[in-house]
């Protein structure tokens, strides 16, 4: 397979990683300077455990001179309620938490590591999901809803753990051919990332409260992109906590 070839053929006009990499500069602050963050997601009220985490957060910033700054991660769209961003910012000035950075309210944000609405980010995630093809770490899946369904059906009639894994993931090995085929068909598709474990793998951890734990690896080919070419959560966070620093 070509990933490079791929890559292009998914994302033919979206930038490159390092572009963003420029947009963002590493942050200059003193030595020891801790950059925290906040970020609940719009699909209902303020949680008092949203406020009592910000608190905290806000203290570690202030007392390193670091920066503490609010984030919405929006990417559930179908959860969304109409009043949630200002819900969450009103929240917080109720409840006296002040932000360096981010949003100050439904149409307004402050700081230079912005949009800090997620779903205004799109373009970015993009990039990072084209790099991830190029460095053949994902591949385009057209299962659709009904093709997964089937599949989940196989898997408990065998009694197997349901998921998208090892013989089950029936996109893995698609040759460049049948993608361009796929695509040229106009079938929709999400970007799945291709787990390097297995069923049954272990890894070593140090937890700083229980000590040294094995724990089972993922082994599912999670969905880092979805057909509209937005991402879930487990791309869209580790994206943006990367630039904003």
């Amino acid at each position: 397979m070509d990933n490079k070839k791929l890559a292009e053929l998914l994302f033919p006009n979206v930038k490159e990683m390092e572009f963003w990499f420029k947009q963002y500069p590493k942050r200059n602050l003193p030595q020891g300077a801790e950059v925290t963050r906040i970020a609940p997601s719009p699909t209902g009220f303020l949680h008092i455990g949203t406020v009592y985490t910000a608190l905290l957060n806000s203290r570690v910033a202030k007392q390193s001179n670091g920066v503490f700054y609010l984030r919405i991660e929006d990417t559930d769209q179908k959860r969304l309620v109409e009043t949630g961003i200002s819900s969450i910012v009103d929240g917080f000035k109720t409840f006296d938490v002040g932000f360096d950075e981010g949003q100050v309210s439904v149409e307004q944000s402050v700081g230079n590591y912005g949009p800090y609405i997620q779903s205004q980010r799109t373009e970015i995630y993009q990039s990072f999901a084209k790099r991830l093809v190029e460095l053949g770490k994902a591949y385009p899946c057209f299962c659709s809803a009904e093709d997964l369904n089937k599949l989940r059906e196989q898997q408990l009639a065998k009694k197997h753990n349901p998921g998208y894994y090892g013989e089950y993931a029936k996109c893995r090995n698609l040759t460049l051919e049948q993608i361009e085929q796929n695509i040229k068909a106009k079938k929709p598709w999400v970007l799945r990332f291709k787990c390097p474990y297995e069923e049954g793998d272990k890894m070593q951890t140090n937890d700083l409260v229980r000590g040294e734990r094995l724990i089972p690896c993922n082994y599912n080919d999670v969905v880092v992109l979805k057909s509209d070419g937005t991402p879930p959560y487990n791309l869209a966070h580790v994206v943006d906590d990367t630039l904003m620093g």
